[in-house]
């Protein structure tokens, strides 16, 4: 049985009770598991299309989220592998808490990825 803490700084006979609300894979920091992309994480990615678009001096026609990963900090990072022809790209998006009211954000991204390449952080 583990015990709780009252809060004076002595330990409580009370049993603790651990939440089971957020999966394991939701923890702080993070990364969760990787899921298909969503409507929602494509509409995201479109976000962010322009400023990879400005950064690597291309124009993509295809543009197709294929799955994501997400780390929650204050605010979210999305980690989201794109199909761009037939070659791929993982973006790194970062969404601020909704009470910011800021536009996502591309912070990071790499090229030359194949289908099979595993998305982690980077």
């Amino acid at each position: 049985m583990v015990l709780g803490n009252n809060f004076s700084g002595r330990p409580s006979s009370e049993p603790l009770h651990i939440s089971k609300k957020f999966p394991a894979t939701m923890m702080t920091g993070g990364l969760s598991d990787p899921k298909p992309a969503t409507a929602e994480v494509q509409h995201l990615a479109d976000q962010v299309k322009p400023q990879l678009e400005s950064r690597e001096n291309k124009t993509y026609q295809t543009f197709t989220a294929i799955i994501y990963r997400t780390q929650v900090v204050a605010g979210t990072n999305y980690f989201i592998k794109v199909q761009i022809s037939d070659e791929y790209i993982h973006l790194k998006i970062f969404q601020a808490l909704p009470h910011e009211n800021q536009h996502p954000s591309l912070t990071g991204y790499q090229t030359g990825k194949t289908r099979d390449d595993p998305l982690v952080y980077f």
